[in-house]
Protein backbone atom coordinates (compact mmCIF):
# COMPACT_ATOMS: atom_id res chain seq x y z
CA UNK A 1 0.00 0.00 0.00
CA UNK A 2 2.83 2.40 0.81
CA UNK A 3 4.65 2.04 -2.46
CA UNK A 4 1.15 2.39 -4.16
CA UNK A 5 0.74 5.86 -2.33
CA UNK A 6 4.51 6.64 -3.27
CA UNK A 7 4.17 6.75 -7.45
CA UNK A 8 1.33 9.66 -7.02
CA UNK A 9 2.73 11.62 -4.38
CA UNK A 10 6.30 11.55 -6.49
CA UNK A 11 4.66 12.50 -9.21
CA UNK A 12 2.69 15.48 -6.81
CA UNK A 13 6.44 16.69 -5.55
CA UNK A 14 7.86 16.62 -9.05
CA UNK A 15 4.68 19.08 -9.91
CA UNK A 16 5.26 20.93 -7.43
CA UNK A 17 8.96 21.64 -7.87
CA UNK A 18 8.62 22.52 -11.86
CA UNK A 19 5.71 24.62 -10.82
CA UNK A 20 7.70 26.74 -8.03
CA UNK A 21 11.20 26.31 -9.30
CA UNK A 22 11.03 25.97 -13.48
CA UNK A 23 13.87 26.14 -15.50
CA UNK A 24 14.78 29.32 -16.26
CA UNK A 25 16.78 28.44 -19.77
CA UNK A 26 16.72 25.72 -22.41
CA UNK A 27 17.94 22.86 -21.29
CA UNK A 28 19.52 19.40 -21.51
CA UNK A 29 18.42 18.14 -17.92
CA UNK A 30 15.70 19.39 -15.71
CA UNK A 31 12.13 20.18 -16.93
CA UNK A 32 9.82 19.37 -20.10
CA UNK A 33 12.39 17.93 -22.20
CA UNK A 34 11.57 17.10 -25.95
CA UNK A 35 11.96 18.23 -29.59
CA UNK A 36 8.95 20.51 -29.77
CA UNK A 37 9.53 21.92 -26.19
CA UNK A 38 13.06 22.50 -26.61
CA UNK A 39 12.49 24.60 -29.90
CA UNK A 40 11.97 27.93 -28.48
CA UNK A 41 11.59 29.50 -25.11
CA UNK A 42 7.77 30.23 -25.28
CA UNK A 43 7.22 26.32 -26.07
CA UNK A 44 9.99 25.24 -23.77
CA UNK A 45 8.05 28.06 -20.48
CA UNK A 46 4.78 27.05 -21.50
CA UNK A 47 5.42 23.11 -21.90
CA UNK A 48 6.79 23.18 -18.34
CA UNK A 49 4.34 25.07 -16.97
CA UNK A 50 2.01 22.93 -18.36
CA UNK A 51 3.43 19.43 -17.20
CA UNK A 52 3.72 20.91 -13.34
CA UNK A 53 -0.11 21.89 -13.63
CA UNK A 54 -0.62 18.09 -15.18
CA UNK A 55 1.87 15.89 -12.77
CA UNK A 56 -0.29 17.41 -9.84
CA UNK A 57 -3.40 16.65 -11.10
CA UNK A 58 -2.60 13.08 -12.03
CA UNK A 59 -0.51 12.78 -8.96
CA UNK A 60 -3.61 13.42 -7.15
CA UNK A 61 -5.60 10.72 -9.16
CA UNK A 62 -2.96 8.12 -8.98
CA UNK A 63 -3.15 8.19 -4.94
CA UNK A 64 -7.02 8.06 -5.52
CA UNK A 65 -6.80 4.74 -7.35
CA UNK A 66 -3.94 3.87 -4.92
CA UNK A 67 -6.58 4.48 -2.25
CA UNK A 68 -9.24 2.81 -3.55
CA UNK A 69 -7.93 -0.14 -5.35
CA UNK A 70 -4.87 -1.24 -2.89
CA UNK A 71 -3.26 -3.23 -5.70
CA UNK A 72 0.37 -2.21 -6.65
CA UNK A 73 -0.16 -3.79 -10.67
CA UNK A 74 -3.35 -1.51 -11.01
CA UNK A 75 -1.66 1.81 -9.98
CA UNK A 76 1.50 1.24 -12.01
CA UNK A 77 -0.43 0.61 -14.52
CA UNK A 78 -2.29 3.71 -14.15
CA UNK A 79 0.99 5.65 -13.77
CA UNK A 80 2.61 4.28 -16.74
CA UNK A 81 -1.43 5.59 -18.44
CA UNK A 82 -0.69 8.69 -17.01
CA UNK A 83 3.04 9.42 -18.67
CA UNK A 84 1.56 8.68 -21.55
CA UNK A 85 -1.30 10.83 -21.56
CA UNK A 86 0.91 14.11 -20.00
CA UNK A 87 3.31 13.39 -22.70
CA UNK A 88 0.20 13.80 -25.60
CA UNK A 89 -1.79 15.96 -24.09
CA UNK A 90 1.27 18.53 -24.17
CA UNK A 91 2.60 17.32 -27.50
CA UNK A 92 -0.95 18.30 -28.96
CA UNK A 93 -1.04 21.61 -26.72
CA UNK A 94 2.23 22.56 -28.69
CA UNK A 95 1.74 21.65 -31.92
CA UNK A 96 -2.16 24.21 -31.65
CA UNK A 97 0.47 26.72 -30.48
Amino acid sequence: MLMNLALGTVFIIAGVMLFLFPPKEINGFYGYRTTSSMKNEWNWTAANRYCSQLLMIFGALLLLVAALTGHFAVTAICTLVSIVLIFVIIENKLKKM
